[in-house]
């Protein structure tokens, strides 16, 4: 059966297993130990939902490849040489300084954070197919993502 045709009771049970088969040997239940990367401003229980719909080898446990696979995508997609003169080797100062405002004007326009909401249950299944521009949302097994 397909996840994004299941009832909220059969998701609810498909969080608990996540979180019953993780690989943490934490047995606090705190959320934030189980895993290296949480999204921001959701509850524990969205929280295993959300990770319900990656993966396995993609959902980021504490010193699991889902971990190592994360961080290699954020070194692609902000590699450290795009905001740190550190790692660009010889700049000149009109380099640095062009570098330090490109750095500003890409936090203020572009590191935006995803918004992470559940969707009401709806037993028709619909798949996004277009690239989301900002501010729309996109709907991806029944979570939004804006």
């Amino acid at each position: 059966m397909n996840r994004g045709c299941l009832s909220p009771a059969s998701r609810i049970r498909i969080a608990a297993d996540v979180h019953r088969h993780s690989t943490s040997d934490d047995d606090s239940g705190c959320v934030l130990e189980e895993y290296s990367w949480v999204p921001s401003g959701i509850k524990p229980d969205m929280v295993h939902m959300y990770f319900a719909c990656l993966p396995e080898d993609k959902i980021p446990y504490v010193n699991s490849v889902g971990e190592k696979w994360r961080t290699r995508q954020l070194q692609y997609q902000l590699p450290p040489q795009d905001s740190d003169p550190r790692y660009c080797g010889k700049l000149s100062a009109e380099e640095e300084t062009e570098l330090t405002h490109f750095e500003a004007e890409r936090k203020k326009d572009c590191l935006g954070r995803g918004v992470i909401k559940q969707l009401p249950y709806d037993s028709k299944r619909r798949h996004c197919h277009q690239v989301c521009q900002k501010k729309t949302f996109c709907q991806h097994n029944d979570i939004y993502m804006r």
